[in-house]
């Protein structure tokens, strides 16, 4: 399956990662990243690390059905709409990942580098 636009895959994104207790609640798009906010309803504080690898697999999911890569930058909040931590996936490392200059272990290192809670 190959999308059409950028609107069509975070659609299809939102709707997979539903299932999983994550719920966009807002999305800005620019040429080359996506920026979201998700409301979790997993429990506890923080930003479960789980469920950020959950949400960069869907994305990942999406650039091997066709989607380019862009950076994104999301902030998760609880169901109450209280902030539980931001965290980013730059484009470069997924390129990186492709090419074989980087591990999956490295690739989730950066990722979970940028968490902030």
């Amino acid at each position: 399956m190959s999308f059409e636009t950028n609107d069509e895959v975070v659609e299809q994104v939102g709707y997979r990662l539903m299932g999983q207790g994550v719920y966009f609640e807002s999305v800005e798009r620019s040429e080359d990243r996506i920026e979201i906010e998700y409301e979790t309803v997993a429990p506890g504080e923080g930003v479960p690390h789980r469920q950020i690898g959950r949400v960069i697999t869907v994305f990942r999911d999406a650039i091997e059905e066709g989607w380019e890569p862009v950076t994104i930058e999301a902030t998760a909040v609880d169901t109450d709409g209280d902030l539980r931590g931001t965290w980013r996936m730059d484009e470069q490392w997924l390129y990186e990942l492709e090419n074989g200059d980087l591990s999956e272990v490295e690739f989730s290192g950066r990722v979970l580098d940028t968490l902030e809670e």
